[in-house]
């Protein structure tokens, strides 16, 4: 039954929102590499990574690995010098120290396997190393639609960088060390077709305030970047950071953009300690986050049965058994036993066939492994550097890691511009994501109208614990006359 919910709830959910939000395998490295193959329109020509990576593979003999490791050698000697030269190959040190650095940096994300690049996502910040990975279960397609825009929507800048970043003819001498390193393990660029992904958000007939927020932050950090400067490396991270941050706030507001319900607030924990009222807080309103994606799986699953048999209720077996004919795909096939066993149990309390039935079979898809939506967004949360603790605890709450609390202050407002008074700032963090951090006198009354009661003191401290953040991440600074402003620090902007 698990195995058919989740296949059948997983292509509806594709087919509305863009991404496959069932599975719990997508990592930032799966949207770098996704990104960027959709922006440049090309993969890398790779022989020497897979030679590289069959070299290296642990589930290889050693026969095997010392083959792919001469026939690297005989193709490109002269680019491994001296390292080439050793007359035992299996003790050099090209064998035994630098293959498997260059092969932990590849997959210093995680997402490198076996010794195919096909299904591996590099841990590079250039073109000449995107593989054909479809991992990102269209993450890729998606984030590059909503920047590249829609109906009378434009392109924003930030794709434009995302191209410069990473473009693979850049000249070597001048490129980020990672670059210069792994950008020779690449022969050439060869062209790959953008697959025509239709679904029905980020179209005109869906306006989406959410959508709008998403793109308006990635305008500020494109201000930002183009203001900055940074290294390569540096701009690709943040801009990576955004795009993930934006599939998770997305996936996460699904459920109430689709039902007409108002968005779930959050509350950014800076307390430090679990114990804290702060802290119990934002973890109930992550956890109601969760619910409510649990809930819009039911909701889900409800319009696909009565989408094969309108009144399915009255005969929730045979809308099933159509639901598999038709809907199924290759695991069209359903545990008809427990089925039955799911509808007693709801008619034993007099409960409703139409209303409960959906619900009580969502609760049998276990989410701990990212195969169900409040799964993927446990998950990808912790991964984009949102939510906290990273342990396999499901209980979360929004804890932004440095660079994720960075970027996040950056897409909120121009941060190039005019600094802002850390209360306006506090203004536009909640105007735009949602998201409140005790700072601001109306705070404790939606925290109550969310149902979450704090303490004034709590809040007031987590603000200033926030704004200690800021400061340390060059972001915010404390003035003379009591005022704190947020924005770029550098160049002698000050307040006024």
């Amino acid at each position: 039954m698990e195995a058919f919910l989740h296949e059948v709830i997983g292509k509806e959910l594709r087919r509305r929102h863009g991404i496959g939000m069932m599975e719990g395998k997508l990592r930032p490295v799966h949207v770098a590499n996704a990104l960027m193959r959709t922006e440049h329109g090309t993969t890398g020509r790779m022989l020497d990574i897979e030679r590289l990576m069959t070299a290296t593979a642990s589930s290889q003999s050693s026969e095997t690995r010392l083959t792919a490791t001469k026939a690297m050698l005989d193709a490109s000697r002269d680019r491994w010098g001296r390292l080439g030269e050793e007359r035992d190959l299996r003790c050099s040190a090209l064998v035994t120290r630098v293959l498997p650095l260059l092969r932990t940096i590849l997959a210093s994300d995680g997402a490198a396997f076996g010794k195919s690049p096909e299904h591996s996502s590099f841990s590079s910040p250039t073109a000449l190393t995107v593989t054909v990975d479809p991992s990102d279960d269209h993450a890729g397609d998606f984030v590059h639609r909503l920047w590249s825009g829609w109906g009378d929507t434009e392109r924003l800048a930030l794709l434009d960088l995302v191209k410069e970043a990473s473009a693979g003819d850049r000249d070597l001498s001048i490129v980020d060390d990672l670059t210069a390193v792994l950008a020779p393990l690449s022969d050439d660029l060869k062209p790959w077709r953008k697959r025509e992904w239709i679904y029905a958000d980020l179209t005109p007939g869906r306006p989406s305030p959410v959508a709008a927020g998403l793109r308006a932050a990635a305008a500020d950090l494109g201000t930002y970047e183009r203001q900055a400067r940074p290294n390569p490396i540096a701009t690709l991270q943040r801009i990576v950071t955004l795009a993930s941050m934006s599939i998770f706030l997305h996936a996460a507001s699904r459920a109430a953009e689709w039902t007409g319900s108002p968005r779930r607030l959050l509350l950014l924990d800076a307390s430090g300690s679990k114990a804290l009222p702060v802290a119990a807080a934002s973890e109930t309103l992550v956890t109601r986050l969760m619910d409510d994606s649990r809930a819009y799986m039911a909701a889900v699953l409800a319009d696909l049965l009565a989408g094969v048999q309108p009144g399915w209720a009255e005969d929730p077996a045979a809308a099933v058994a159509e639901l598999a004919n038709t809907h199924g795909g290759k695991k069209n096939t359903y545990d008809a036993k427990l089925l039955a066993e799911v509808m007693d149990e709801i008619k034993d309390v007099g409960g409703s066939m139409g209303t409960d039935l959906p619900k009580e079979l969502v609760e049998r898809v276990d989410g701990s492994g990212g195969r169900s939506l409040d799964g993927f967004l446990r998950l990808f949360g912790v991964r984009c550097g949102l939510l906290y603790p990273q342990q396999k605890n499901p209980n979360k709450r929004l804890v932004p890691a440095d660079r994720t609390l960075e970027v996040l202050t950056v897409s909120t407002f121009d941060a190039t511009g005019r600094q802002l008074e850390y209360r306006d700032f506090l203004d536009a963090l909640y105007e735009r994501w949602g998201i409140i951090a005790g700072g601001r006198p109306e705070d404790g009354a939606l925290l109550a109208a969310a149902g979450v009661e704090v303490d004034s003191a709590s809040l007031a401290l987590n603000s200033e614990r926030l704004l200690s953040r800021l400061e340390s991440l060059g972001m915010a600074r404390r003035l003379a006359d009591s005022v704190a402003v947020v924005g770029v620090m550098e160049g002698g902007q000050g307040h006024g």
